[in-house]
């Protein structure tokens, strides 16, 4: 007799039935008591894909959000990429922290979802490709933009402060081929 208290697990798919005492599995309509028909030749059912935890931990390791669009869950890794961006310039007062935790959150999250995908706890959806290529050509041109505001607005400012340091003689020695400068400068440095 079949205990009807416990969820039934399908023994071809791994999927988990809502059903108390289903026939045949929702996901791949293999027979839930793993026989076949009377008549019908035993048919091997094709196992479902698996999610891999580790390449989806280190997508999102390398860019947050990656692992998710591995997973399926392209708007997530989105969000999660652009709350990592937002987190990381704002927070360059508080030396990054907002950004850092939302990027830990991405890996955290990614590899636990294919592990859930995987056991059937929650919905698997197909990895497509075209999101993943699309998610980081968005992400080199993110990174690329940000990097050139950065140059434009601190680094280039920065770069024409030190040009315009004036040096005084320094400059003059060896132009005129001149003891008298260097004779000069050493007695102006009390050498």
């Amino acid at each position: 007799m079949k205990s009807t208290c416990m969820p039934q697990i399908c023994p071809h798919c791994g999927k988990v039935s809502n059903e108390q005492d289903p026939r045949f599995c929702s996901g791949c309509g293999a027979r839930m008591d793993g026989k076949s028909p009377v008549g019908y030749p035993c048919l091997p059912v094709p196992m479902r894909e698996q999610k891999s935890q580790m390449i989806a931990g280190i997508c999102s390791t390398f860019l947050p959000g990656l692992g998710q669009v591995y997973n399926g869950e392209a708007a997530k890794g989105f969000a999660l990429f652009i709350l990592t961006c937002v987190g990381l310039t704002l927070g360059l007062i508080l030396l990054g922290i907002p950004g850092a935790i939302v990027w830990l959150y991405a890996m955290y999250d990614a590899y636990t979802t294919a592990r859930k995908m995987n056991t059937g706890e929650i919905p698997f959806h197909e990895t497509r490709m075209l999101h993943m290529i699309l998610f980081i050509v968005f992400a080199i041109a993110v990174i690329v933009i940000t990097l050139v505001i950065i140059y434009v607005m601190f680094i280039s400012p920065l770069m024409s402060q030190f040009g315009s340091l004036d040096m005084g003689n320094i400059g003059n020695i060896g132009n005129t081929g001149n003891s008298e400068d260097i004779n000069r400068l050493i007695n102006n440095a009390g050498i």
